[in-house]
């Protein structure tokens, strides 16, 4: 199991207690975690507050640069179009991820590899999106 990826879904269960979609994702670089979040749009109401920009903020602020070309990000569902051109804008190449989105978009400039289901994840997003459902009806 890949502990990189477990605790992306640490990560995404912070989301939970705020009634966020619970996706984490946390930045590595040689080996080294620079950085991890969460998404904080519920709680933040602030549009753009997705768990992988949310950690390419913190790694950008520790290394003092917004070049992240050594960097790579693991998020526990694959990113969806705004936090891809993020990512690419940070120069991050690679890309791991744990439940696939339902539309795919390939961004030639990143290499994305799906990794096994760590812990059921797949699972606690359906179970969420579910409660969510219950609750508008």
């Amino acid at each position: 199991m890949n502990e990189y990826m477990l605790l992306a879904l640490k990560e995404a269960k912070k989301s939970l207690k705020t009634d966020d979609i619970p996706i984490g994702a946390v930045i590595v670089e040689n080996d080294k975690i620079i950085a991890k979040s969460h998404n904080t749009r519920e709680k933040t109401n602030i549009i753009t507050k997705h768990a992988e920009i949310n950690a390419i903020e913190k790694a950008c602020k520790k290394k003092k640069t917004w070049h992240l070309d050594e960097c790579v990000l693991y998020t526990t569902l694959e990113p969806c179009p705004m936090c891809l051109e993020v990512i690419k804008q940070a120069r991050i190449k690679t890309v791991f991820y744990c439940a696939k989105q339902t539309k795919q978009i390939n961004y030639k400039e990143i290499k994305f590899i799906k990794i096994e289901d760590v812990e059921n994840y797949s699972d606690l997003l359906k179970k969420f999106f579910k409660n969510k459902r219950k609750k508008i009806k």
